[in-house]
């Protein structure tokens, strides 16, 4: 039961992740021409999947109720 309610966080956290990210490239000024590549990769992809490896340790240490 543990890592099925770590799952379904961490599956559940991509929404907000994905929508984080796309708030902060459109904030940036949706950089298109590949100058910064660093930052495009930060917001694009860092920012979600830190977002979704929250959602699975959070899931995963508020279980402990669940871990016998």
């Amino acid at each position: 039961m543990r890592l099925t309610r770590t799952l379904i966080m961490g599956a559940l956290m991509v929404i907000p992740g994905l929508f984080l990210g796309l708030l902060l490239w459109i904030l940036i000024g949706q950089p298109q021409d590949g100058e910064s590549p660093i930052l495009e990769a930060l917001v694009c992809n860092a920012i979600p999947l830190a977002s979704i490896f929250s959602g699975l340790f959070f899931g995963w240490v508020t279980g402990s109720e669940y871990a016998e």
